[in-house]
Parts: structure tokens; C-alpha cells; sequence
């Protein structure tokens, strides 16, 4: 399901992740496995959002995405993702840069090898850091997602007319999109991207992917990927 929305209302509430203690050892051993194989991970911390159950935790009220979320650690959400999103009562909440070219193309990127979603391709974004969170204690999702967009293509939220926001509800995935249509067309964007990564020392893309129909897109997407899709460019 799909939904446009005009804002963001998500606020940061005291308390853990329901996980169940008998997983703690199961986690543990998890992350030390990953780890190995990837050394550049970070168990750094994150924000989800709650939902004592799947349907529940987020509403869209008035157009205003509405709810709560606690902080956890990055090894607990990678195994909840990696094990099919048990019920530790959370949802990922997360922001999406939906990039639009003049001439009506969708900018997704290819992520790297050394990421934790490598060859996925989605929209930039990423996982909701403390960092993210205001002096009230709100998640500045629009915030997160402008940072993104900068670190990861190296474009300027500033240098692009907001066309619309969207909330993307991908089972336990809430993608929070924010279209910024840009006046150049999609190969002059994608120069500027690969320019960009290029420069980086570690760049997070290992590619670009221009989608102009959103049935171009395979599994290597997501399913908040191509609901946005689909509702950005239509089919």
C-alpha cells in the first residue's frame, strides 16, 4: 500500500526492542558471523519504529504520518531482517530520495559490495540514526532523507522543486518517499553521481539504475521500491 502524506510525526519513546531473551545467544553468534565475513560493518545504533504487531504502531492521520519509535542496535535489526522479520515488535522506518529527471525518469542506486544490501537497488536512503532525532525528541525524517540523498549522489535537496511525499507500507518496511524532481534529464544526473562516487573513498552505490517504467524493475528491488515506482511513473 501506498499513501501520499504531507508531513511526518514520529516521536522517539523510552524503551527496548521486544526480542525475545532466548534469541539474544542466536543474535550474538549472528553478528559475530557477519562480521567476519564482512569487517566493515558497524553495530552502531538505529531507530524502528513500534508496533506490537505487524498491522499496527503507524497511522496515517490527516495526511500525517503519525506514531512512535525506540533505538536498538544495528546487529539486532540486521538479524530481524535477515531471519524474515520475526515479531520483535518494530517496523523498519526508514526515508527514501525519490530523484526525478526532467524527463521523467527515476535515479535508483545499485549498492555496494561492502554495504549490508549488496546488489540491491532502491532509491537512496538509509536506516534512522539517533543523529535523526530533534531536541522534542522527533524524528526528522525529511531530514534524514536530504542527508542521504547528498551522501550517497552527492545532489543538493536545495537544487531540486519537492514534488509530493509518500509512505510506502512493504509488510514490515515503512519507506517514507520524497520526490525531488530535478531540471536536468537522467544521463546528466547520472554523470553527476558517478562523479561523485567516484571522489568518495568508499563510495556506498556500485552503479546507477535509470527506471523510466516500473516494470523494469526485478528482485533485486525491494517491494517499497516498486510501489514507488509505480506510483511515481504510473503502471
Amino acid at each position: 500500500m501506498i499513501r501520499p502524506i504531507t508531513d511526518v510525526h514520529v516521536t522517539v519513546v523510552p524503551g527496548a526492542w521486544a526480542i525475545p531473551p532466548e534469541a539474544r545467544p542466536r543474535i550474538d553468534a549472528y553478528w559475530a558471523k557477519v562480521l567476519a565475513e564482512n569487517p566493515r560493518l558497524w553495530n552502531g545504533r538505529v531507530l524502528a519504529a513500534v508496533a506490537p504487531v505487524r498491522e499496527g504502531g503507524l497511522t496515517v492521520v490527516d495526511g500525517v504520518l503519525t506514531g512512535t519509535a525506540q533505538e536498538g542496535a544495528f546487529a539486532d535489526y540486521l538479524a530481524w531482517r535477515d531471519w524474515g522479520f520475526p515479531e520483535f515488535g518494530i517496523r523498519n522506518l526508514f526515508g527514501s530520495a525519490l530523484i526525478l529527471s526532467s524527463d521523467g525518469a527515476l535515479i535508483y542506486g545499485l549498492m555496494g559490495r561492502h554495504t549490508a544490501n549488496a546488489g540491491k537497488i532502491y532509491p537512496p536512503g538509509g536506516n534512522l540514526e539517533p543523529g535523526d532525532v530533534t531536541a522534542d525528541g522527533r524524528v526528522n525524517l525529511v531530514g534524514s532523507i536530504e542527508k542521504e540523498l547528498a551522501e550517497e549522489t552527492g545532489l543538493g535537496a536545495a537544487e531540486a522543486t519537492v514534488a509530493g511525499m509518500l509512505v510506502a507500507f512493504d509488510g514490515p518496511r515503512v519507506s517514507v518517499g520524497r520526490i525531488f524532481r530535478f531540471a536536468e534529464p537522467a544521463d546528466a544526473l547520472v554523470e553527476r553521481i558517478t562523479a561523485h562516487s567516484a571522489r568518495e573513498t568508499e563510495p556506498e552505490l556500485d552503479g546507477l539504475v535509470v527506471v523510466r517504467a516500473a516494470s523494469e524493475l526485478t528482485d533485486a528491488s525491494p517491494g517499497y521500491a516498486h510501489l514507488h515506482a509505480r506510483h511515481v511513473l504510473g503502471g
